[in-house]
């Protein structure tokens, strides 16, 4: 065999073999086969280099990599960890070594021994520094025998994930001490802080502060403190997920371009809760159910059309992420322009992602002026029959905010509400904000959706205006 000498660039360079007239799997076009091996994981990918000779160098050049000991750890007696994590790490080490061209992931699942003699390091500085990774994860296995101790430190060199490619950090399973390894992260768009423990919130607050260009954060945090102050600081910010097991004094969050806020679960009470973000409306501390007792995850969404697809389909798996088949329970809270078909279809995916019940829903009406294409179907034709997609969808609690009494769309929108779909125990519309002549119009809409017909459900019905209830029979 012999070969072209091929060198690190991001898209794979075409490799000149002699093919013998009986391996037909020789014949396949590069584009084939390297559809074929990103299929494949990383490991099954490796061992088709035994295949033949043309798939020697296929694999080399696939855009994502998994490096993950865990699966044969987990079945390892404990003596003999480090030994099989050594051996591991040596091919582990192989692998990168081999790949050529950029990755645009990289995941490595590693045991606490390729930290302590430095391999970590050595393969992050590899997957960033010569591959130019774009989304980079990093995953300490933790065994039963060994959680929580101070063998899960993660101390690193300054500057470790500051090269300018990597875009996207995760880290799982680590106690940090400091921020030094993130300094000068202005490169990092994405960080997710999966089952970390850090000594108290103070220190957290200093690892976010340098990340200036962060857009989106994901904390699922404990702190061995349990008390002090969360602050988070950050004009991009766009999206925050909060997950804290431990009851702190008070958190803040100033980010003035925060479009989604998923509270999954917090023990911060509604008035130690300090959120400055214009875009999101936060009206109680619905996290907290059952004084405190259950978890109620509740979230913030301000639905935009302006969203690009990719950043949407991102945002969709986090928000799904950690739920039984990635289906959300609890409340949801979303302001929204009616009039802008795209957000209706925003609202619908959303919904969605939902179980069968929502406790309560929250729908704040955003006026804005309209652009629509030359063509286009306003939401009365063409996107109201879609308001929730699921048909299995119930919602305990309605709650809709300026609603606009003469707008025509924002009175199709909740009638539909009314007829297609039951709410089990109120609807609220809040109107005593409203000047007088706003007020008036949007009661007499309430009116005539009283007297439409309504879903059929078992009880009656609560429907509030401002502070007068009126009841439907059904």
């Amino acid at each position: 065999m012999t070969a072209r000498s091929s060198s690190s660039t991001s898209s794979p360079r075409k490799l000149q073999y002699h093919i013998d007239d009986h391996d037909w799997i020789s014949k396949l076009p590069d584009e084939l086969l390297q559809m074929i091996v990103s299929k494949l994981s990383t490991e099954e990918a490796v061992r088709t280099s035994l295949l033949s000779s043309r798939w020697m160098d296929v694999w080399k050049w696939r855009s994502h990599l998994v490096l993950d000991m865990r699966k044969v750890l987990e079945t390892t007696p404990k003596e003999r960890l480090h030994r099989a994590s050594v051996q591991l790490a040596r091919s582990m080490t192989k692998v990168i070594n081999n790949h050529r061209g950029h990755l645009e992931s990289c995941t490595i699942q590693h045991y606490i021994s390729q930290y302590k003699d430095g391999t970590l390091q050595s393969w992050i500085d590899s997957v960033t520094g010569l591959k130019h990774t774009k989304d980079l994860t990093l995953i300490n296995y933790i065994p039963a025998i060994r959680r929580y101790k101070g063998a899960n430190l993660l101390s690193l060199h300054p500057d470790t994930f500051s090269h300018h490619s990597l875009s996207s950090l995760s880290l799982c399973g680590f106690n940090l001490i400091g921020p030094d390894a993130f300094s000068k992260c202005k490169n990092l768009k994405t960080l997710n802080l999966i089952n970390i423990v850090i000594s108290q919130a103070s220190v957290l607050s200093g690892v976010l502060a340098a990340f200036s260009s962060l857009e989106v954060i994901v904390l699922n945090v404990n702190f061995l403190t349990p008390r002090g102050v969360l602050k988070i600081e950050n004009n991009n910010l766009k999206f925050l997920q909060l997950s804290s097991l431990n009851e702190i004094d008070r958190m803040e969050v100033y980010a003035t371009c925060l479009d989604v806020l998923d509270i999954r679960f917090i023990k911060v009470n509604r008035d130690n809760f300090i959120l400055v973000a214009p875009n999101i409306q936060v009206n109680k501390n619905s996290w907290l159910d059952n004084h405190g007792l259950n978890d109620c995850p509740h979230l913030y969404c301000n639905v935009s059309s302006h969203l690009a697809q990719e950043e949407t389909n991102i945002w969709h798996e986090i928000l799904g992420s950690g739920f039984f088949y990635m289906r959300r329970y609890g409340c949801l809270s979303v302001s929204v322009d009616i009039t802008d078909p795209k957000e209706v279809e925003i609202l619908n995916e959303v919904l969605l992602m939902w179980t069968n019940f929502v406790m309560e829903l929250e729908i704040f009406f955003k006026h804005k002026k309209s652009h629509r294409e030359e063509g286009e179907c306003s939401t009365n034709d063409r996107t109201h029959a879609k308001l929730f997609p699921n048909a299995d969808l119930y919602v305990y609690d309605m709650r809709l905010y300026n609603f606009d009494g003469s707008n025509e769309e924002e009175f199709a929108f909740v009638s539909r509400l009314l007829m297609q779909k039951p709410v089990i125990l109120s609807m609220m519309i809040e109107t005593s904000l409203f000047p007088p002549a706003k007020k008036f119009n949007a009661e007499a809409a309430v009116a005539k959706l009283m007297a439409l017909p309504k879903s059929i459900i078992i009880g009656e019905t609560p429907f509030w205006v401002s502070n007068f209830f009126f009841f439907f029979s059904l």
